[in-house]
C-alpha cells in the first residue's frame, strides 16, 4: 500500500475511533476505565459497526465487477450487423 493510501486510512479510522470513543463514553463509560475494557468496547464496536460495513463495501464490489465482467464477455459474444453483412455476403 503506497504511503498516500495508508495516511487516507488512518485518518479515516482516527475519526471512526473518535465516534465510537464518544459514543463508549456515553453508553457504557466504565468500559474506558481500563484496557480489558476498552479492548472490549474496540472489539465489539468492529464486530457490531465497523466490519459489517467493510464487509458489504467489498461484497457489492465484487458483484459489480462480476456483473460488469459478464455484459462485457456477453457484449463480445454477440456478432455485429456488419460481422453479420460480411459473413451473408
Amino acid at each position: 500500500m503506497d504511503a498516500s493510501k495508508a495516511e487516507q486510512i488512518k485518518s479515516h479510522a482516527r475519526a471512526i475511533a473518535e465516534l465510537l470513543y464518544t459514543e463508549t463514553a456515553a453508553t457504557t463509560p466504565e468500559q474506558l476505565e481500563n484496557f480489558e475494557g476498552i479492548e472490549q468496547a474496540v472489539r465489539g464496536h468492529i464486530l457490531d459497526h465497523v466490519g459489517p460495513e467493510i464487509g458489504e463495501f467489498f461484497v457489492k464490489q465484487q458483484a459489480a465487477n462480476e456483473l460488469g465482467a459478464a455484459v462485457r464477455s456477453k457484449a463480445s459474444l454477440a456478432t455485429s450487423k456488419s460481422q453479420k453483412s460480411k459473413l451473408n455476403s
